[in-house]
């Protein structure tokens, strides 16, 4: 074999192996993360679920006890693990005198609320409210 063969045949098989590693390092689609999809559901769906947690508020501090409780089952239809929502809830029925289901949602909140210490805290202390009531 002569040497231009061996150069022809080398640069054969180096142009061969850089055309199979290039193909090997490139990504033809990037896969779709579940996760990070389900993070930017749940703050798509964190939104909606505030502002009707700001209406319920401010619903309550006028005393509107129903308009303050529709608002809160709509945050809960739309996020219904989110703490928070029971919790306001519980305060809702606890304002109204519905002693029974303040302390029931109080349950659901803690439930769902384990890891928020200010969730925790808030909830103890409107607990024996209700149990007083």
């Amino acid at each position: 074999m002569s040497v231009t063969s061996l150069l022809r045949l080398f640069y054969r098989v180096t142009t061969l192996s850089l055309v199979l590693i290039v193909g090997a390092c490139t990504v033809s689609e990037i896969p779709s993360n579940r996760y990070q999809d389900d993070i930017e559901v749940s703050m798509a769906e964190a939104r909606p679920v505030t502002e009707l947690q700001n209406q319920a508020l401010a619903a309550l501090g006028e005393e509107q006890f129903q308009l303050a409780i529709d608002y809160l089952q709509r945050a809960i239809k739309i996020q219904p693990r989110n703490a928070w929502s029971w919790h306001y809830l519980a305060q809702t029925y606890w304002r109204d005198a519905q002693y029974d289901r303040c302390l029931a949602m109080i349950e659901r909140s803690d439930s769902y609320g384990v890891f928020d210490d200010a969730l925790v805290s808030a909830n103890n202390r409107l607990k024996p409210k209700c149990q007083q009531g």
